[in-house]
């Protein structure tokens, strides 16, 4: 296999995330495999299906200025057909736009499956193959059909790694934060999404929430999950000494011994004082301040 060279788009973009990668001691298959999701967004950005497809999940978090590692894209589907085979036409239809990145997505052997584990998101998932000079990816396309959307999505704009931003709807953070506080109250001391704590943690301790939309959209996802409301102190008694054990080697794993505290206990403590007040409907006309972590 030839080796990647600047004299061509996807040896340039090849070499300059393998620069990258080695500027931030990050894995290059790791950019690689984002900058795939990228392309697949920049393709979307300029398609006729730009408004059915609200982009959720890991991927948005770089909205909020928190990256990591993923091999998907969520996104919550807006009038769309429920058919997996008409969906993953959809999808394929936006990877096939011509867009100068250097990457080439292969839809030939493109799959699409129903998702239907124990899973707060049914939907469909479509499977893609892309390259990049002499990388081969594999991504997941999840599109989901469920949770309404409140505050309703709206424009934001997508840090590109290479630098350059993209356009597309995007769940707002209240939705972000209360799809992820119901999720743990539904779940409650069975829970391993580990992510889903750590997200929780790191968004509520680097941004302003106002109470008014965080309160309305937990009570209405709960609603449509049919899920009771009550505190997460509640919830999860006796849970953070049980799992420390699985928490400290997910940590580990992903990097984040630097933005996450070692005791679980310790990050749920915080997690309580943001989220229990809005999931007993106490921060009606308050805002939350990262800096003094109150509700104010």
């Amino acid at each position: 296999m030839k080796k990647p060279i600047r004299a061509t788009t996807s040896g340039r973009v090849y070499l300059d995330l393998q620069k990258l990668a080695r500027q931030e001691q990050r894995p290059t298959d790791e950019l690689l495999q984002l900058y795939a999701l990228e392309g697949f967004l920049n393709r979307l950005s300029k398609s006729k299906h730009s408004k059915q497809l609200v982009l959720k999940g890991g991927v948005l978090l770089a909205v909020f200025g928190v990256r990591r590692p993923t091999r998907d894209i969520d996104f919550q589907g807006i009038a769309l057909p429920g058919e997996e085979e008409k969906i993953k036409d959809i999808v394929c239809s936006i990877a096939e736009i011509e867009f100068d990145d250097g990457l080439v997505f292969d839809c030939s052997a493109a799959t699409a499956t129903y998702i239907r584990e124990q899973d707060e998101y049914p939907g469909v998932r479509v499977s893609l193959k892309a390259s990049l000079a002499s990388a081969r990816l594999h991504f997941h396309i999840d599109i989901n059909i469920g949770d309404p959307v409140v505050p309703p999505a709206s424009e934001v704009c997508y840090p590109q790694i290479l630098g350059g931003e993209i356009s597309l709807l995007g769940y707002p953070l209240a939705m972000v934060l209360g799809e992820k506080i119901v999720t743990a109250v539904s779940r409650g001391t069975v829970n391993t999404r580990w992510r889903d704590f750590a997200d929780i943690y790191i968004l509520s301790r680097s941004l302003p929430v106002q109470g008014d939309q965080l309160q309305e959209s937990i009570s209405n996802i709960a609603e449509y999950r049919k899920v009771e409301t009550e505190s997460l102190e509640d919830v999860l008694q006796g849970y953070a000494s049980k799992v420390q054990r699985e928490w400290s080697i997910w940590r580990r794993k992903q990097k984040l011994e630097e933005k996450l505290p070692e005791s679980f206990e310790n990050v749920l403590r915080d997690i309580y004082k943001f989220a229990d007040p809005a999931l007993l409907k106490a921060v009606g006309g308050l805002s939350w301040d990262p800096a003094t972590f109150v509700w104010g």
